[in-house]
């Protein structure tokens, strides 16, 4: 697999090489992204220790730019920025190649299974829900994405969509993010190790989806794989093992969807995910509500987590959102024991 998909950026390569591919203009960089900040206050059961209220904040400024050479060939690189000191300060960090034969990302992007991938909408935004959020006020991350590589540099390829059909393939030779880990990302910092303790590389993620439209009905289905090598043995004992389905459904402003995931978490230790949801949209308006549910093979532990929530948008890219989430923590994880329940109220605003 690694192969092909190397191959396929020679023959990209070639292919600008061959045609005497020239820029009409040299690449210009536009800068956008968004800023958002979110207030929440919580009933934490069982974690008297915790203040039970906060604020939190997140954004990116995201610098983007593309040509199109004499021969039709798109060019373009994407850079994210935090918009506030993090652990990650540079996110994704990539160039693209687009064109008749698809489309190629070198560089530091999430995989092809990652940005395939559909399921149910959050209710109130992207930033919240039960599923892939960015914020997370019990401190606990749920998701039905695959993601073992996550930002770190891989080479993917995406077919052309045909008949509503797509394929995409990513290849990580390292899963180490640039500023972490053993270095590898840096310029100068040589080969990388291959005997990290619990590190998956040699990472093949895949992802296919089928995205059509039926008179005023959408359909969006979406299925991911992804197998990496164990470099040594640690907290994980095997090669890691991952699977997802997902789809939406859109008619008359609603939306609605779902998605499973099985991650073996290179434990032969299943985590199973699932969620369901439906979200209205109408105008500046849209309400939903969107349920998740999560249990180990190897031991009682579950937990269940509901969004109810809604925005508003009071702007061109501003909106205000809100709502009320309920999470019962069976002995899933330790960040936060029996049952919660958050309210928040934040805002989002994009440039």
């Amino acid at each position: 697999m690694n192969k092909l998909l190397l191959g396929t950026t020679a023959l990209v390569a070639a292919g600008m090489i061959s045609s005497g591919a020239m820029a009409a203009d040299k690449i210009k960089m536009g800068v956008g992204g968004y800023f958002q900040i979110s207030n929440a206050f919580g009933d934490l059961d069982d974690d008297d220790d915790k203040r039970d209220h906060l604020m939190s904040e997140e954004g990116e400024i995201i610098f983007n730019g593309s040509t199109t050479l004499d021969n039709g060939i798109q060019v373009g690189v994407q850079v994210q920025l935090e918009a506030q000191t993090c652990s990650d300060q540079i996110d994704e960090h990539f160039m693209w190649f687009s064109g008749g034969f698809g489309r190629v990302n070198l560089g530091g992007e999430n995989s092809a299974a990652y940005l395939m991938a559909y399921a149910s909408a959050a209710p109130s935004h992207w930033s919240h829900g039960v599923n892939s959020p960015n914020f997370s006020h019990t401190g606990i991350g749920l998701t039905t994405a695959i993601d073992i590589s996550s930002d770190s540099q891989k080479i993917t390829y995406f077919t052309p969509r045909m008949a509503g059909f797509q394929l995409g393939v990513s290849y990580t030779p390292e899963n180490d993010e640039a500023g972490s880990g053993d270095g590898y990302n840096s310029s100068y910092s040589g080969f990388p190790a291959d005997n990290e303790v619990d590190e998956q590389s040699e990472i093949i993620e895949v992802g296919v989806n089928y995205v059509n439209k039926f008179d005023n009905v959408s359909v969006a289905i979406s299925g991911g794989y992804a197998t990496a090598d164990l470099e040594a043995e640690g907290a994980m004992t095997d090669d890691q093992e991952m699977w997802n389905v997902g789809a939406q459904i859109g008619f008359m402003g609603f939306t609605v969807g779902g998605a499973y995931k099985n991650n073996d978490q290179g434990m032969d230790s299943d985590e199973e995910t699932w969620n369901v949801g439906v979200r209205y949209a109408t105008g500046p308006w849209g309400v939903g509500v969107q349920y998740t549910h999560v249990e180990l093979d190897d031991s009682d532990g579950e937990l269940d987590a509901t969004e109810i929530g809604g925005s508003y948008a009071f702007g061109p890219g501003m909106l205000v959102m809100a709502g009320i989430q309920f999470w019962d923590n069976d002995e899933y994880s330790s960040s936060s024991q029996g049952d919660s329940t958050i309210v928040f109220l934040g805002t989002h605003v994009s440039f």
